[in-house]
């Protein structure tokens, strides 16, 4: 029996609810506005905990990067066959020659070496997506914010 068909399926927007609730103090810090945008219905088959721990580390990267003033938003889309994850800000971004590097475990692009990260957070997110079935893509441009896309089966 597969891993994923012993799962239960999870809701989605509680566990982001509580992920984003646990860094707003953090967040307010730091100038960020954290926001999740979520039907109630959707439903992932991932453990909690792991879902938790995609949604904090996609939230924790906008934090310590994105800059005062910005908003990250965590938005999840059911489309057929799979449930589209999707963490991302308006904040300033990131080259465009940086994304494919992102996901490299302690990768930090330029202007975050100065930063107390350790360069695991989105390294830890595509491994969990991956070893759940999915896969995961980021997008963004220096201004224009960073967009981190995690597709992902359908239970």
């Amino acid at each position: 029996m597969g891993v994923r068909s012993a799962l239960v399926p999870t809701p989605v927007k509680p566990v982001l609810d509580e992920a984003v609730d646990e860094l707003e103090e953090r967040a307010s810090r730091a100038g960020v506005e954290l926001r999740v945008d979520c039907d109630d219905a959707v439903e992932l088959a991932l453990r909690p905990r792991m879902l938790r721990v995609v949604a904090r580390n996609l939230a924790e990267n906008a934090i310590r990067y994105a800059g005062p003033g910005a908003t990250f938003t965590l938005v999840v889309e059911r489309t057929d066959g799979t449930v589209m994850l999707v963490g991302r800000d308006d904040g300033i971004g990131i080259d465009e020659s940086e994304l494919p590097r992102l996901f490299e475990r302690f990768y930090r692009a330029d202007r975050a070496r100065a930063s107390r990260g350790t360069g695991l957070g989105l390294a830890i997110v595509k491994h969990i997506v991956t070893q759940a079935g999915g896969a995961v893509e980021a997008r963004g441009a220096r201004g224009r914010g960073l967009e981190v896309r995690c597709e992902l089966p359908a239970p």
